[in-house]
């Protein structure tokens, strides 16, 4: 099977979910730093220049056929700012963890679920994905609706999940098969 390096860009209504570029990190640095949305994030981007960093490490990344974590960009399709983030992260058995982020003054507005839709796209029609699941904080209600909306079942609690720097939370896993995603009604 040919190793994907780069991933397409997705249309969907309202945002093309795309790899980052330069650009995105103006955007990302005007809600990854923001305590509300860090709120339920594995990773906590501090200042603007943190953000810079993450965006050019991202972007140096593409094109490695030994990349496995693909992190893209959300853009707003009327403004062309990135108002939303996601992420694919290959794992062994064509298993590939997903996660999403939006803009807090964006959310309720559906880009979450679009983005989720994307991401569930790219993840089975082009890297060929026989299960996918995300880890969403059990205090993320948002989320958990949001992957249920999306198609994915909850699979299994964790009270003492480790999320990175040191911190433990509890968190629900949620999956969806490849049979699942191509049973699914369009």
């Amino acid at each position: 099977m040919k190793t994907i390096t780069r991933i397409p860009s997705v249309d969907t209504p309202n945002l093309v979910v795309c790899e980052m570029i330069p650009h995105h990190a103006k955007g990302f640095a005007g809600f990854m730093t923001q305590p509300r949305y860090q709120r339920y994030t594995s990773v906590r981007l501090r200042t603007e220049a943190d953000v810079k960093v993450f965006v050019a490490r991202s972007i140096s990344r593409q094109g490695d056929e030994r990349r496995n974590v693909f992190h893209l960009a959300a853009e707003e399709r009327s403004s062309g700012e990135a108002i939303g983030d996601g992420f694919i992260i290959a794992q062994q058995g064509q298993v590939y963890e997903l996660g999403w982020g939006v803009h807090p003054a964006m959310w309720s507005m559906g880009f979450g679920r679009e983005i989720g839709q994307a991401l569930l796209g790219l993840s089975f029609e082009r890297l060929k994905a026989k299960r996918v699941w995300c880890k969403i904080m059990c205090a993320n209600v948002a989320s958990s609706e949001l992957a249920k909306r999306i198609g994915m079942r909850h699979e299994k609690p964790f009270a003492d999940y480790p999320i990175g720097d040191g911190r433990i939370e509890a968190v629900d896993i949620y999956a969806m098969t490849s049979e699942e995603y191509f049973e699914r009604a369009y």
